[in-house]
């Protein structure tokens, strides 16, 4: 149960709103730190307008921490420079979203602002970071750590002894095989199978995955 501030509306929008609801928690309010387009503004109202109860859409600006309230974000894209401006600014501690239906095996640690949705498996002996998203259907080998704020998409399979790197994104339907490291900054592309070391700040795809460019450090 309780109240749920939400951060922020991209298209990980609608996968908080069903993990909330499956905890039996309630949409307070969504805390929009831009000005939305006229498309981003009907696509957010049409999402809220499917809860079948009215949400409040506040301004930044606008935002009051209250005790009653837990809070999580929105979106997957960028989320560190807001997230680290609003702890340094509202002095707040994120709670984290976990579906019912995920399953965790023993010595499993989570960081603060964990996401993790439906049928996801996270084997014993894990770590993950701070501000992490698993979502989907995902498989966490055992062993494995994840650095903060890293993504793993939906269908991910990541074998065991694997070490994510901070602020790195694993595509839809990766695999990556045992005892890998998969540097900072660097994505995965989706469907690909990593079979050997990633470095810091590249995109690599295909099967095997190969390196396509850099990145930019975010």
């Amino acid at each position: 149960m309780g109240q749920w501030v939400v951060f922020g509306f991209g298209n990980y929008l609608s996968d908080i709103f069903d993990i909330i609801h499956a905890n039996r928690g309630k949409i307070k309010a969504i805390v929009s730190n831009i000005t939305p387009s006229k498309e981003q503004l009907e696509n957010l109202k049409r999402r809220i307008a499917l809860l079948g109860y009215d949400v409040p859409i506040i301004d930044l600006s606008a935002f009051h921490p209250r005790k009653t309230e837990k809070y999580c974000y929105g979106f997957v894209t960028g989320r560190h420079k807001l997230i680290c401006s609003l702890k340094q600014t509202y002095k707040i501690e994120f709670s984290s979203p976990i579906h019912p239906t995920a399953y965790f095996g023993s010595n499993v640690s989570c960081g603060e602002g964990v996401c993790i949705g439906p049928h996801v498996v996270v084997a014993p002996n894990c770590r993950i970071g701070n501000f992490c998203i698993i979502n989907r259907a995902s498989s966490i080998g055992h062993d494995t750590v994840l650095g903060d704020f890293s993504t793993i998409a939906p269908g991910v399979t990541i074998a065991g002894m694997v070490k994510i790197g901070c602020k790195t994104t694993i595509g839809i339907g990766a695999t990556v095989v045992n005892d890998l490291c998969v540097g900072d900054n660097s994505v995965v592309g989706a469907g690909s199978v990593v079979l050997d070391d990633v470095p810091d700040g590249v995109v690599v795809v295909g099967t095997p995955a190969r390196i396509l460019r850099r990145t930019e450090s975010t």
